[in-house]
């Protein structure tokens, strides 16, 4: 059947339609990079730090199961670089599956790489998330706290808003810096906090 869908594809790249020829081609790619999960996997695990940060964003060109997959993998890299860019990555597929791999790295993670986590989990506004996210706000590196007060802010209720309002009075300007950021996410439906 592959070859069939393969040979289908080809055939469409010649197609008078620019619109279809494109697609085609994008497919055909697809395609080729799908079937090169498993090398991508083996260069996660031997590849220079450069070829895993390729292989990151690969996977997001790849997309699907297969893609998500990729950046699953490279969660668990050697590297700081790498684990944050997957992370990032991963906030265009806030899965459950994703999320709990996410939840399950932040004990691991510090600095950049859980600043990145908790920001991915925002980006989910599963409000779900707002107890595990919440414990991230007093965190000791501002830039940390920072990123979890804006992941907050997403995930919050109403009643949770006070949180976040006690941050603008942070002694770290960051802190500051992102509660006033996260403050433009308020939709309680009304003018007041309270």
């Amino acid at each position: 059947m592959m070859d069939r869908i393969e040979e289908t594809l080809r055939g469409l790249q010649s197609d008078p339609s620019l619109s279809v020829r494109e697609a085609a081609s994008a497919s055909l790619d697809r395609l080729r990079a799908k079937r090169s999960v498993a090398s991508y996997l083996n260069l996660l695990q031997t590849g220079t730090l450069e070829e895993r940060m390729r292989v990151v964003f690969s996977a997001e060109d790849i997309g699907g199961s297969e893609g998500i997959s990729l950046l699953l993998a490279a969660l668990n890299d050697r590297e700081a670089e790498v684990r944050g860019a997957a992370a990032r990555v991963l906030a265009f597929s806030p899965t459950v599956t994703v999320l709990k791999a996410l939840v399950e790295r932040l004990p691991k993670e510090e600095g950049v790489v859980l600043g990145n986590l908790l920001e991915t989990m925002g980006r989910s506004r599963r409000k779900e998330l707002a107890p595990v996210i919440g414990k991230y706000l007093g965190h000791p590196d501002p830039e940390v706290a920072g990123k979890a007060v804006e992941a907050y802010a997403l995930v919050a209720e109403k009643k949770e808003w006070e949180k976040i309002l006690l941050q603008a009075r942070s002694e770290s300007e960051a802190v500051r810096a992102a509660a006033a950021r996260a403050l433009s996410e308020w939709s309680g439906g009304d003018a007041s906090l309270g």
